[in-house]
């Protein structure tokens, strides 16, 4: 099974990214702060008031019922969606929601790996890794080349350097489109449930780098129905449903010990 080589990844390279002067943040600190998250679609209210915190260094998955809010809440994160109403705070600075400047600051910062891959087919799997870091000014095109042939190693994926998507299983896909936010050097990756196009041999080809993400210290917010991945690799497990957080914890407080009646239903049903 693919994993990671061992060879480390360097936290970050602050080149043409700070969001003003924010500097970086220390282990243990907050990288994001949300206070009265709401996020509404016309009338439907989709996440009500959500407080949270993501610290350097840990693994927060978010797990919960389809329809819950869980993607809106991690595309809210970095601006892909944009809040209602609410605070977030990066690195002690508050972004204004319609700043697409700053926005664009922090998605240099935080990376964002989606469910179906999101790969440019026109492209190889070179251009596909190097565009972004390129773009941002981060690295010089022989940089980025050098770069991305690097940590396609460390996957085991340097012979499709200059395949094109289609050539690629599910499996491979999602492990460039990892590479490729790993490719902007971020402080932060999100993932909107990166297994669930997956069959269940690829499933555990890309949970195996995602655990060793884990073991090197990036921090990580992962949207996943993966329960075992969840109470393997997780500091943090956020229930939620309906929109609001309705319990957090460890993933032996959540999962063996759960409080509520509404987490207790869900992981009865599930597992």
């Amino acid at each position: 099974m693919p994993v990671l080589k061992q060879d480390p990844i360097p936290k970050s390279n602050d080149a043409g990214r700070p969001l003003d002067d924010p500097g970086k943040t220390a282990p243990g600190e907050s990288i994001i702060s949300v206070r009265g998250l709401v996020k509404a679609f016309k009338e439907k209210v989709v996440l009500d008031g959500i407080d949270l915190d993501v610290h350097k260094g840990e693994v927060l998955v978010i797990i919960g019922p389809s329809g819950s809010g869980k993607s809106t809440l991690i595309r809210c994160l970095n601006g892909l969606e944009q809040a209602s109403g609410g605070k977030i705070t990066i690195d002690g600075q508050t972004i204004r929601r319609h700043s697409q400047k700053q926005w664009r600051r922090v998605r240099q910062r935080i990376g964002m790996v989606f469910q179906d891959y999101s790969l440019f087919p026109h492209m190889t799997v070179m251009r596909n890794i190097c565009l972004a870091p390129v773009r941002a000014g981060i690295y010089t095109k022989p940089e980025a080349e050098k770069k991305a042939m690097e940590l396609l190693k460390r996957v085991w994926l340097e012979d499709k350097a200059h395949a094109y998507p289609a050539a690629l299983s599910g499996g491979q896909q999602q492990r460039v489109a990892i590479i490729r936010s790993l490719a902007m050097s971020p402080e932060m990756i999100l993932f909107d449930e990166p297994t669930s196009a997956l069959d269940p041999e690829t499933i555990k080809e890309v949970l195996s780098v995602m655990r060793d993400l884990a073991l090197e210290g990036i921090t990580m917010v992962v949207v996943t129905h993966e329960m075992g991945f969840a109470q393997e690799v997780a500091d943090r497990v956020i229930f939620l449903d309906s929109g609001k957080i309705i319990e957090m914890g460890t993933p032996k407080e959540v999962f063996e010990h759960p409080k509520e009646k509404r987490t207790q239903a869900f992981l009865t049903a599930i597992l």
